[in-house]
């Protein structure tokens, strides 16, 4: 029987899959970026890594003779100073296999983990300060052993005080099929944490930057509906000192009187010079015309890490307008009212005022009027009685005396 094309096309496509699902790369897993909650670090599990293919392996401090005990690789030094130690990497699978194993830098992700640089870039910080001597860098280690790796780390002189972070790592590389079929190789790596503090003057201080606030304001027909303050800040580690900070973001109407409910902040581990950032949202809040979104954090000294002093807490605030819409209205409409009403008022009262002094000016002029041209018939009737007077008078005179007895 004859196969038609699209048949070969079907088995070639069965059988890619299945090279794909036997070739491909697990992805690689990391170290839990979380300190031991054991400050002491006793009892600590080392860092393992796993994958699909069979490869297992930890790494994890040691001393000599490779016991364990410790989280990570601490140290107080001095610029200049030189120590030795050990790392001890197993191999937890069913067969040998070869690791890589070197210092390089560390610094945190935005979501605070701890991390190290790239296989492909070399460290210019706290990694370079590792030393192995060249027939460590390379190791072989049997299935289910142990091998104990000596290193050195050298302060330079010019070291500034102050935390510093690396890491020590033990890595495998593999070739492997990626999904566009092509042949790349795979770096899977596992790392110890080394934290070093440096002698010299120590500068712990956190910053708030950048801090923005906005507010989601309700439905605007809704007089009793709440909005939303969302505040966005960046955390920035200044100092020298590794540190962690707790607080809260919370949102503040006129004089400082609280609303809605605050929101917990926990800051993780920070290196010097690291910036977070966040955005925080604080529900159930009613618009009051001025709003503030406050952030008050309390910096501390970072897990496993020698206390800092001099910290203080650190509050930042910005300001957003939140109008009450509703209320607004119908204040401006009463006082549309109102002062349409008063203006009313106003034109009546002066319009009786203008009448008034009308008729004052008409009852004025009338008088002016009657002074200056009086009535003929009084200015007759005047003289006709003083003659009726004179006459009478002249009569009294002409009257005989009667006569004495």
């Amino acid at each position: 029987m004859t196969a038609t094309p699209s048949s070969r096309i079907a088995r070639l496509g069965v059988v890619g899959l299945l090279l794909y699902a036997l070739t491909a790369p697990a992805a690689p897993a990391l170290a839990d970026p979380r300190p031991d909650a054991d400050s002491e670090g006793g009892g600590a599990a080392p860092h393992t890594a796993a994958s699909d293919q069979g490869l297992r392996w930890s790494v994890a401090p040691s001393n000599a003779d490779g016991e364990l005990g410790r989280s990570f690789f601490v140290y107080d030094l001095q610029p200049g100073q030189t120590i030795e130690d050990w790392v001890a990497i197993t191999n937890h699978g069913d067969e040998t296999m070869t690791f890589s194993v070197y210092g390089t830098d560390a610094f945190n992700t935005p979501d605070g983990s701890f991390a190290l640089l790239p296989a492909d870039e070399e460290p210019t910080l706290a990694g370079t300060w590792i030393d192995l001597a060249p027939e460590d860098r390379t190791v072989e280690v049997e299935a289910g052993q142990t091998r104990v790796v000596p290193f050195d780390i050298t302060v330079p002189e010019d070291a500034e005080p102050g935390d510093h972070a690396a890491g020590v790592i033990a890595s495998v590389s593999q070739d492997a099929v990626n999904a566009q079929g092509q042949l790349v190789r795979v770096d899977r790596r596992i790392a110890a944490r080394v934290y070093l503090r440096v002698d010299g003057p120590v500068r712990p201080s956190l910053q708030i930057d950048a801090i923005r606030t906005e507010y989601r304001a309700p439905q605007w027909w809704n007089p009793f509906a709440t909005g939303e303050v969302t505040v966005t800040y960046q955390v920035r580690n200044t100092g020298n000192l590794r540190l962690v900070a707790s607080g809260q973001v919370a949102a503040e109407g006129p004089f400082g009187a609280s609303l809605g409910d605050p929101v917990t902040e926990e800051v993780p581990e920070m290196l010097p010079g690291t910036v977070y950032e966040y955005t925080r949202t604080i529900a159930d809040v009613y618009p009051l015309f001025w709003l503030n979104g406050k952030v008050a954090l309390t910096p501390e000294a970072a897990p496993q890490a020698p206390e800092s002093p001099g910290l203080e807490p650190v509050v930042r605030a910005d300001s957003v307008i939140a109008v009450p819409w509703v209320p607004v209205l119908a204040a401006v409409l009463l006082t549309a009212v109102l002062l349409w009403r008063r203006r009313r008022a106003k034109r009546r009262f002066q319009t009786a005022v203008a009448a008034a002094v009308a008729r004052a000016r008409e009852q004025e002029a009338a008088a002016a009027r009657e002074a200056q041209h009086p009535d003929p018939a009084d200015g007759e009737a005047a003289p006709a009685d003083a003659a009726q007077e004179q006459a009478a008078s002249e009569e009294e005179r002409t009257d005989p005396e009667e006569p004495k007895p």
